[in-house]
């Protein structure tokens, strides 16, 4: 059997989701859980990253491994 959602149960559940939801470069939306820094987009295949410090720090790593 189906559950069906009230109004505020849904609105809730929604609001919840849209706090996960980041966009990649490419204009496709992918979810991001919590205990995540970064995801990669299902689209294009490139990283989506919460914010621009664990973007910067995934970058700079890179770097470091490049020189070595």
């Amino acid at each position: 059997m189906k559950k069906v959602f009230s109004n505020k149960e849904w609105k809730r559940m929604t609001d919840e989701y849209d706090k996960v939801k980041y966009k990649c470069e490419c204009g496709h939306t992918v979810i991001i859980p919590y205990h995540i820094d970064k995801q990669l987009c299902s689209w294009c295949h490139r990283y989506v990253f919460k914010n621009k410090q664990d973007e910067f720090r995934y970058r700079l790593n890179e770097k470091r491994k490049e020189v070595k």
